[in-house]
């Protein structure tokens, strides 16, 4: 029990740096067990920037976490007792994928989104391709979709959506609201179905059951609630 006590005292500590990469990259995958990431894309950037910050216990890690595979750039783990948060400028426009363990995604300006966390908040803003994340104890909150299809789930925090062109949107969530804002003037038509067990639906667009776009938004305890902008 001692030795326990004893490796349960071992100090935390932090440590940072940063990467610039010369290599062409066209995706970006997340891949680490422990840590968030935050990633920006950036118009007319000559290099790739990777901000990396550490915490650990023991040893520090001494390998880069990351790597660039094929174009692809990897945001890996950095090993046992040990988590990572990426700060990250890439070119506008590309494609992430992949997951973390636990950390927050924060997503702006980049193409085609497919991410997963199991515990973290998801932010999404200027995203021009379509969307599909989910975590399991963290709200979603998105603005400035552009792309052509939203998937958003959650099972503990409220999902807050603004979608600036007409697309279909799935999103769902046990504990929480689901707002949703669609663009206002178009008057384009969409196949609404709302659904909460304990809360209120305020739907402030037409439904039509021969709409194009579909909105399939479920909570079981919070409000459902469609607006244009």
């Amino acid at each position: 029990m001692s030795g326990l006590g004893a490796c349960g005292l071992v100090k935390q500590s932090t440590y940072e740096d940063d990467a610039r990469l010369p290599a062409r990259v066209t995706s970006v995958r997340l891949d680490s067990g422990s840590g968030g990431l935050t990633l920006r894309g950036k118009t007319s950037l000559d290099t790739v920037s990777v901000h990396r910050k550490l915490r650990y216990r023991g040893d520090r890690p001494q390998k880069a976490s990351h790597r660039v595979e094929n174009g692809v750039l990897v945001l890996g783990g950095c090993g046992n007792g040990c988590s990572v948060h990426y700060t990250v400028e890439v070119p506008a426009g590309l494609p992430v994928t992949g997951e973390t363990s636990s950390g927050a995604v924060g997503l702006s300006n980049v193409g085609e989104v497919r991410v997963r966390t199991s515990s973290g908040a998801v932010n999404l803003d200027g995203v021009t391709g379509a969307v599909d994340v989910r975590t399991t104890n963290g709200r979603i909150h998105g603005r400035g979709l552009k792309g052509n299809g939203v998937r958003a789930q959650t099972s503990n925090g409220a999902v807050d959506l603004t979608t600036e062109t007409p697309q279909s949107v799935r999103a769902k969530t046990t504990n929480g609201a689901v707002t949703l804002t669609v663009p206002g003037g178009k008057r384009d038509h969409y196949r609404i179905s709302a659904k909460t067990d304990n809360g209120d639906k305020n739907i402030g667009v037409p439904h039509d059951p021969a709409a194009a776009y579909r909105l399939d938004l479920t909570t079981t305890n919070g409000d459902v609630t469609v607006k244009e902008s």
